[in-house]
């Protein structure tokens, strides 16, 4: 019988003796793991933890690279107890945010003004505060009242943890399992069969003052908060009862008796031509003739790392400089990208390097540092950062000062029609392509796929049979519609996948977004450089090398003629 050399036996005791202290490591580890695992319990903690779990040697794994002699066996045990802490270390992180935002929340200075008695809305100067801070909520930031309640409800805010997730602590990043909390917070927000339930309130995606409400805490306790890129989120946020992380949504209107006046010269536009709120924001601006009332400073479409090197470190929409070199992507790879593009310039106000600078110098240190953003030149601080708000406030805020006064994108008349347009179109709007996109289970992607479908296959027949949406006149729901066709062909067919629709194969929409683009001074807020260099180049972590596939012109088959109208200049056409 074949026996072993000492040696290989030898070996073989060694490397079982260093399975047992691995082991040994692994249970002493996760001991302490559960002992630092106790809920939180102030916001001064959560702020804390999410601070450590930010560096670096904290958002790798946790116990390092295994040992490369580990046997099978030991591996395999090393990898089940890693996916275990880090399940553990990402419920507590997604506590932590949850108790920030309701937090934040509580404390925002936004108010929102009701008539006391019939509930109907008033008027910014009139009506009463429905909640205000600590009139509503009490002193917060260690109130036991607070923690009471936060950790009542917590546990049943947080969705199942995927198996397959990992361990994510970037904020942009984190957009990768949207899909998934999007399609948990729609079934929790499905009404239940309960008997005598009071019928729920139609939701309103074209008032802000009701979305507004719709929006506050007292409505949507309770609920998740998706961390999400784009602005776009008032109408998803209305539809499934999700409150945004944090809330700048002051309103410019005419009078003087107003905290924000309408004004020529007073407000600044910060907007990228890449973001579709944005874009929108800036057709709207287009349209109704304001060029010459509110400036625009567009961004570097790349987006860039600020306050590199620290626990603070983010990536996000910085300002051009002409003067700076050429960079990579936050992954040091990829281009080198010019330090500016066309149309962009520097912050006009300051030497500020990002976005992220103008919301700290608004007294913002903890928010998503989003465009579109208003800035307010006189109070030196930010309106709002809504892109529905700042469409809205430019339809009809701003008409004193207007070249287009007439034009209303908002008709009163259509108030019903248009938010029944805008809900079905949900799907075509960005957050639907973040579900296709970043569905990590076929059955995910399958979904979000037949969804955008259906909501692209309704605008085709709707626009074969009448000229705009809502009808024979151009309103906000059109505009939604044409910024994510502009994307459709050339991005989110092939960086969302969806790719069982294209605009130019479909005539209706591709005449009427002709049509859109052919408008006058909407063409100069078109950029396909800017849109496809910013969603192929700004995530390192799903293109790598950040190549931008070369397209098919859609570009270029907007100039072509449409089969339609005037829609706006017509004098047959009252729109």
């Amino acid at each position: 019988m074949a026996t072993s050399s000492p040696i290989h036996a030898t070996n073989r005791v060694q490397r079982e003796l260093q399975d047992l202290r691995r082991s040994k490591k692994v249970a002493n580890e996760s001991s302490k793991l559960k002992d630092t695992a106790t809920p939180l319990n102030t916001p001064e903690e959560a702020e804390k933890f999410l601070a450590s779990l930010r560096s670096k040697e904290k958002s790798s794994s946790f116990l390092g690279n295994p040992p490369a002699n580990l046997s099978a066996n030991g591996m395999n045990a090393w990898h089940l107890e890693q996916r275990q802490r880090e399940k553990e270390m990402r419920l507590r992180r997604k506590e932590a945010e949850e108790m920030l935002r309701k937090y934040r929340m509580t404390m925002s200075h936004s108010k929102i003004i009701v008539d006391a008695e019939d509930k109907n809305y008033k008027d910014f100067g009139s009506g009463k505060h429905l909640f205000s801070g600590d009139e509503s909520f009490g002193i917060l930031p260690n109130s036991t009242d607070f923690q009471h309640n936060y950790q009542s409800s917590i546990r049943s805010d947080i969705p199942g943890i995927n198996e397959d997730e990992t361990l994510n602590t970037s904020r942009e990043e984190a957009e990768s399992t949207v899909g998934e909390e999007l399609d948990a917070n729609k079934k929790e927000a499905e009404p239940t069969a309960e008997e005598d339930a009071p019928a729920k309130e139609p939701k309103d995606f074209t008032t802000p003052f009701k979305r507004k409400l719709l929006l506050s805490p007292v409505v949507a306790e309770g609920s998740i908060d998706p961390v999400l890129e784009s602005d776009e989120n008032t109408v998803t946020s209305v539809l499934f009862e999700m409150p945004p992380k944090i809330q700048w949504r002051e309103f410019v209107e005419p009078g003087d008796d107003v905290r924000f006046p309408a004004a020529r010269g007073r407000y600044h536009l910060y907007a990228s031509y890449a973001c579709p709120g944005s874009h929108r924001a800036l057709i709207v601006r287009a349209l109704k003739g304001l060029e010459d009332v509110v400036d625009v400073t567009i961004v570097h479409p790349i987006w860039r790392l600020t306050k590199t090197g620290t626990d603070e470190e983010q990536r996000g929409w910085v300002f051009s400089n002409p003067e700076d070199e050429p960079f990579k992507n936050t992954a040091g790879r990829g281009g080198p990208f010019p330090p500016d593009f066309e149309g962009t310039t520097p912050d006009p106000f300051s030497s500020d390097h990002s976005i992220r600078d103008i919301y700290e110098k608004a007294g913002d240190t903890a928010g998503k540092f989003t465009v579109p953003l208003l800035w307010d030149t006189v109070e030196n601080t930010i309106v709002n950062n809504e892109s529905s708000d700042i469409a809205y406030m430019f339809n009809s805020s701003f008409n004193e000062f207007a070249g287009n006064p007439s034009l209303d994108l908002y008709p009163e008349e259509k108030n019903d029609e248009l938010n029944d347009v805008i809900e079905w179109l949900l799907p075509l709007m960005i957050h639907g392509f973040y579900r296709c996109g970043f569905a990590k289970k076929q059955e995910l992607y399958d979904k979000a796929l037949t969804e955008i479908e259906i909501a692209f296959d309704r605008a085709a027949t709707v626009l074969e049979k009448q000229r705009y949406l809502t009808g024979d006149k151009i309103t906000d729901a059109d505009l939604r519609l044409f910024v994510s066709l502009f994307r459709f062909d050339e991005i989110y067919y092939v960086y969302f996948r969806a790719n069982s629709r294209k605009v130019l194969l479909t005539p209706s929409l591709l005449n009427f977004c002709r049509e859109i683009y052919q408008l006058d001074g909407i063409s100069k807020t078109c950029s396909m450089e800017h849109c496809k260099s910013h969603f192929f180049c700004s995530h390192a972590e799903w293109n790598k090398f950040s190549i931008i596939p070369r397209g098919i012109g859609f570009l270029a088959s907007l100039e072509k003629p449409h089969n339609r109208g005037d829609p706006v200049n017509d004098p047959d056409n009252e729109s």
